[in-house]
């Protein structure tokens, strides 16, 4: 009776061992399945961020390809043809904003208007005298426009000239839009400061170049806030020196001039500029798809890099159109743009 006592302690001993060396064995297996699982997404995302850095490399080159063949439009090719002419054969590049900066005296040229009174193209537009009676800022301005390029103006109203480079003029200029959008915004109860000072012609007085319009308006940007503490969001009106394929789009059958921002990341606090941007673009693409070409991101590699968007985390650069965009264009845009701003000013997360 005892030893089939212990016969029996002993084969369950064994059992036990046996249990336990299954056991063993199992966790083992589970760990290398669990390693080679976690070995296999580690590669996956590290190609997947590869994959990103070299499209981001590639798209910095397509930037770089697209301002260095606006800065050829000017100059004799090799074989003796003009710029304009070789570049007519080109592919059309990608959709991004080219750094191109205008000599002086290309911007203070006297250049024809295709007509008088320009200007009523741009102001002139029937629309409701107030869209949002429920939405009042209460008499306080609350949207600062402004122009840092205020001389950017449209080949469609100049004489004699068809070059991106030539489209620059005193009065008929990017400064109509901030004024259209700025009325624009007052019918939807957001009180407005436009401020369409000459800035071109301020750089002139004083002696400087197309590269210092960002630090003379930025004197304008601090002056304003000065004055005024309820300013919230600024915006600097541009227009892009693209052709008009790559600065229009089709919507519901009518053409409109298309939205490009940028946003200046040489700057600690770029990020809080970043998500006001990308939430007003956001709002863009779900009421009019397409009308927003995006959001351009530049160093100071790249530009200026800030481009006084370190004074507020509201502010933004928003190009309007490209340089064969009609007012009509432009009207349409910036209704839809006023729209979709004013919405995201009274409910957005800001």
């Amino acid at each position: 009776m005892v030893l089939d006592n212990k016969k029996k302690r002993t084969v369950q001993e064994e059992r036990r061992r046996r249990d336990r060396s299954n056991l063993t064995l199992v966790l083992l297996l589970f760990l290398l399945v669990l390693c080679l699982v976690l070995g296999y997404y580690f590669i996956k995302n590290e190609n997947q961020k590869q994959n990103r850095v070299d499209v981001a490399s590639s798209i910095e080159t397509d930037k770089e390809n697209v301002y260095f063949e606006l800065l050829e439009s000017s100059n004799e090719t090799a074989d003796g043809q003009t710029g304009e002419a070789a570049n007519s054969e080109r592919p059309i590049g990608p959709r991004f904003r080219d750094e191109f900066q205008p000599t002086m005296e290309s911007l203070f040229q006297d250049r024809e208007l295709i007509r008088a009174n320009i200007e009523r193209y741009f102001i002139d537009r029937r629309h409701p005298k107030e869209i949002d009676p429920m939405h009042t800022t209460d008499g306080k301005d609350v949207l600062y426009i402004y122009h840092s390029h205020s001389r950017e103006a449209f080949l469609t109203y100049l004489k004699n000239t068809e070059k991106p480079e030539e489209a620059y003029h005193a009065t008929a200029n990017v400064t109509l839009i901030g004024k259209m959008l700025g009325e624009a915004m007052e019918r939807r109860g957001i009180g407005t400061q436009v401020d369409a000072s000459d800035i071109g012609k301020e750089l002139g007085a004083r002696g400087l170049t197309y590269g210092s319009s960002y630090p003379v308006s930025r004197e304008h940007v601090q002056a304003a806030q000065k004055e005024n503490r309820n300013l919230e969001v600024f915006l600097d009106i541009h227009r892009d020196s693209l052709r008009k394929d790559s600065t229009t789009t089709e919507i519901k059958g009518n053409a409109f001039a298309q939205l490009l921002f940028v946003v200046g990341t040489g700057h600690a606090e770029f990020e809080k500029n970043l998500s006001f941007t990308a939430g007003l673009h956001q709002k863009i693409e779900e009421r009019y798809p397409g009308l927003s070409r995006g959001i351009l991101e530049k160093d100071s590699s790249q530009g200026n890099g800030v481009y006084n968007q370190d004074l507020a985390p509201q502010s933004v650069i928003v190009e309007v159109g490209g340089v064969d965009n009609t007012a009509e264009e432009i009207s349409r845009t910036i209704e839809a743009f006023a729209e979709v701003l004013s919405d995201y000013y009274w409910h957005g997360e800001r």
